[in-house]
């Protein structure tokens, strides 16, 4: 995932996500939380906030600017293969 302005990147790599700057290609941070592999990430269009998506059936809201989790999202019957923020950040998919 890429923010709208380019300015932070985030992919899932080996069962967590890392939020990368992409003008220094410095880790900003590595978001770790669910119990299982995470599958896909998104990011806000302002780059304010990351979801993510994992084999244990649920997805996590993050903080990009500390790397805190707010939320984690249950109630999926089956792993989340993927998973989207709507561009002012207020819905996920």
């Amino acid at each position: 995932a890429l923010s709208a302005d380019g300015k932070l990147a985030l992919w899932v790599s080996r069962g967590h996500c890392v939020l990368w700057k992409t003008s220094t290609g410095g880790r900003i941070h590595k978001l770790q939380g669910h119990k299982g592999h995470m599958t896909d990430c998104a990011l806000s269009a302002d780059g304010k906030l990351a979801l993510t998506a994992s084999k244990n059936k649920t997805c996590i809201l993050w903080n990009t600017s500390n790397g805190k989790r707010i939320h984690t999202l249950r109630g999926h019957d089956y792993w989340v293969k993927g998973c989207a923020l709507s561009a002012d950040g207020r819905l996920a998919l």
